[in-house]
């Protein structure tokens, strides 16, 4: 395809909206405003350029991902895919046309110029379901009743299948 990818460096100037398809796929939107600044030598100021607004959508994870990390305010990183769409609006006896330029994101992050943040790891959940099974076979092979496992909080290592530590619960 020639979809036009491009990369965009701003402020989040709305909260994540976070909606859903019919299908039942996450869809989260924000807009971003981008501007430029340049140093006029002549008057020895910075100068603000124009400022541009994006609608950002994104889906499924990074749908679910980008409510939980981004706010309003939030300077971000933003690369994806350009998408313009036409607004029609009866305005007296005539039609105005409204050109919107939207951005349907492949990723999100937080501009680490002008902050710091943690990243933390999501697990999908065909992960997460087969740890907790391997976890209860190795439970099961180092002889731990399904009662104890509950009443005690088991620490062990799913790769080497050892029992590390057991804590009161």
């Amino acid at each position: 395809m020639n979809d036009i990818e491009l990369t965009i460096v701003g402020n989040v100037v709305r909260d994540v909206e976070m909606r859903f398809t019919s299908s039942g796929e996450p869809v989260a939107s924000f807009r971003v405003a981008c501007g430029t600044r340049r140093f006029d030598r002549s008057h020895e100021r910075w100068v603000d350029g124009d400022t541009h607004y994006f609608t950002v959508s994104c889906w499924r994870a990074l749908a679910r991902n980008v409510v939980q990390s981004v706010e309003k305010g939030m300077p971000v990183v933003v690369r994806g895919r350009l998408r313009s769409r036409e607004l029609e609006r009866e305005c007296g006896d005539h039609k105005h046309v409204t050109r919107f330029q939207d951005i349907e994101a492949v990723a999100v992050g937080h501009d680490l110029s002008r902050g710091v943040a943690k990243f933390t790891r999501v697990k999908h959940e065909s992960v997460v379901e087969s740890e907790r099974r391997a976890e209860a076979d190795i439970l099961a092979a180092a002889g731990v009743s399904a009662e104890l496992a509950e009443l005690e909080e088991l620490i062990v290592d799913v790769e080497t299948g050892e029992v590390k530590e057991v804590q009161a619960a």
